[in-house]
């Protein structure tokens, strides 16, 4: 924990917060998600794993999990993760792309603090994630205050949005389908 503090004390508007996200923001963020079956996940702005954890333990043996960590403090503590479906990459997430064919990824959670970013990095990353996902997929993003839902309801065809108390701070939790 006290890695992630001081990271944020360092540089709070990459971070986005002081302190990891909860492990109730991080069944919350899961709660619609389908593991019984194979999926490509990405997570953005994985930090050092503490929604990554989660998602691997309720993956499919066959699912494949990519975590996208620019901090290298962080990215470090990161690839502590050893679990055989799980690549992380230290790069930023605007070169996702790269990364993915278009169409290929069931869901993308995200941890990025987009209040942070500026309005048209925030929509291409949003343009990114859309075309990254196949029909139907999901991503799943949270924020501290709704900012940015309008955003997401322009690029996503069905939104819905959920709050938790239980993190500090609360968070809003937006699950945009493709």
């Amino acid at each position: 924990m006290f890695v992630f503090v001081k990271e944020a004390y360092r540089n709070i508007v990459q971070t986005g917060s002081i302190i990891e996200s909860s492990p109730y923001l991080a069944r919350k963020m899961m709660q619609f998600i389908d593991f019984e079956k194979p999926l490509q996940l990405v997570e953005m702005g994985a930090g050092k794993g503490s929604i990554t954890g989660h998602l691997l333990d309720k993956m499919n043996p066959q699912s494949k999990l990519s975590g996208f960590e620019m901090n290298t403090v962080l990215f470090e503590e990161l690839k502590k993760e050893e679990d055989y479906r799980f690549v992380p990459i230290h790069d930023d997430v605007m070169n996702i792309t790269q990364y993915f064919k278009a169409g290929s990824l069931d869901y993308i959670i995200s941890g990025l603090p987009l209040a942070n970013m500026g309005g048209l990095k925030k929509a291409r990353l949003l343009n990114d994630c859309y075309q990254l996902l196949k029909p139907g997929g999901c991503y799943i993003q949270f924020q501290y205050c709704k900012t940015d839902l309008a955003l997401i309801k322009r690029r996503f065809e069905h939104v819905h949005c959920e709050f938790t108390l239980l993190n500090l701070p609360p968070a809003f939790i937006y699950y945009a389908e493709k």
